[in-house]
């Protein structure tokens, strides 16, 4: 959607908080499945999840491409936010199903980086599809190719070399491995890595970033193209360098999640601040940044790993999971919101305005203070009252 966001605009007619209401739902039904599906893959195991979390998402996308109505184009986003559910946390689980220690650290990353060449072709070929054959036509081959997916995902994978060896007895039983774990300090601690690091770059890839580019600072949608593109190049590239980093160093991921945190806050800062329009440079220096909190948000992964059992990884990482995606949501809709105040009450003459934008990012570093507080909290508790098993 982030570089469908501007025809989607025009399509349904929307305003900026409707628009936001896309990205936003999809997410908050994403965020809302974590702790079901996470209760389902410690019982099912991650093959069935991985499955359905494909079709889920290609009937979502079937919806969307048929949509004339800004209602039904949200119930098809929704559809894919619930099949995205099923999908992360699966790939965590069964990686560490296979691997353990340095090994699964690095494939974590390893998986994490494969998956974003979904976001290349989002940004390349799926853009110039769009443009070219419309939109029924561009979501409805990501539909065919989701289903195929998922069907190779069914053929192809297996759980685990033992069948069943990590699977809990009960649903009951998961549930209150889930209540045990929450109130631990090592899992909140990875709660609020993710939410911190992960946030930002996914309010500018999936939905802010192109309308921003645009519409306000006057590029190209060749160029909000190639900004996604080396947004993705960003994860895909220091994934298995931070990976390795933190299986040599696992004493230094707390310090490595700070410094990405105050990076990504200097690069919206730089833009912010910035007199005029942002020469190109700036843009990409800034995707480059945030970028690398993709990446860096792994590491509540590993943190989970570190300090919990794998028969109960699935449901615990489905929490942790949830904390990027309520930030990023946040500030999305706090975004919309406030570009629509800013034209409403004339602080700005347009919808999409540069000025208008510099003051809804500005919403962001709120999210991120809340995030750093419980962050430093939970990592003290996890100091003084845990130990690593792993």
């Amino acid at each position: 959607m982030g570089v469908a966001s501007v025809e989607a605009s025009h399509r349904y007619s929307t305003t900026a908080a409707q628009l936001a209401s896309l990205a936003v739902l999809q997410l908050v039904v994403y965020a809302s499945m974590q702790i079901p599906v996470g209760i389902l893959l410690d019982r099912y195991g991650p093959r069935a999840m991985l499955t359905i979390g494909a079709l889920v998402m290609a009937a979502g996308q079937a919806v969307v491409s048929s949509s004339l109505t800004l209602e039904l184009a949200v119930a098809g986003r929704m559809l894919v936010g619930m099949g995205d559910a099923f999908t992360f946390i699966s790939m965590i689980r069964m990686s560490n199903n296979w691997l353990s220690g340095k090994q699964a650290a690095i494939a974590q990353q390893w998986m994490a980086t494969i998956g974003q060449l979904g976001q290349i072709l989002s940004a390349v070929p799926f853009a110039l599809l769009l443009h070219t054959s419309g939109w029924s036509s561009a979501f409805i081959t990501m539909a065919i190719f989701g289903g195929v997916i998922g069907l190779l995902v069914w053929l192809a994978a297996r759980d685990s070399e033992v069948p069943g060896e990590h699977r809990s007895a009960s649903i009951s039983i998961v549930w209150n491995t889930l209540r045990r774990n929450v109130k631990r300090p090592s899992v909140w601690m990875a709660f609020w890595t993710h939410f911190t690091t992960q946030s930002t770059g996914t309010v500018f890839a999936l939905l802010w970033g192109v309308p921003f580019l645009v519409q306000a600072e006057g590029k190209t949608v060749a160029y909000a193209a190639t900004m996604l593109t080396v947004f993705v190049l960003t994860n895909a590239s220091l994934g298995p360098l931070i990976g390795g980093f933190t299986a040599k160093h696992p004493d230094r991921r707390l310090r490595l999640v700070l410094v990405v945190i105050a990076i990504v806050v200097f690069a919206w800062v730089l833009v912010i601040l910035w007199p005029g329009t942002i020469p190109d440079w700036i843009g990409y220096l800034l995707v480059v940044l945030i970028g690398i909190g993709g990446p860096a948000s792994m590491i509540a992964f590993d943190f989970s790993r570190s300090y919990v059992v794998k028969s109960e990884l699935g449901v615990t990482n489905g929490f942790i999971n949830i904390g990027g995606f309520l930030a990023a949501l946040t500030m999305m809709a706090s975004i919309g919101l406030v570009l629509d105040f800013a034209k409403q009450f004339g602080a700005t003459s347009e919808l999409y305005s540069a000025e208008g934008f510099r003051i809804a990012f500005s919403t962001q570093f709120l999210v991120l203070a809340i995030g750093v507080i419980g962050l430093l909290v939970s990592a003290r508790k996890a100091r003084q009252s845990e130990l690593q098993i792993a």
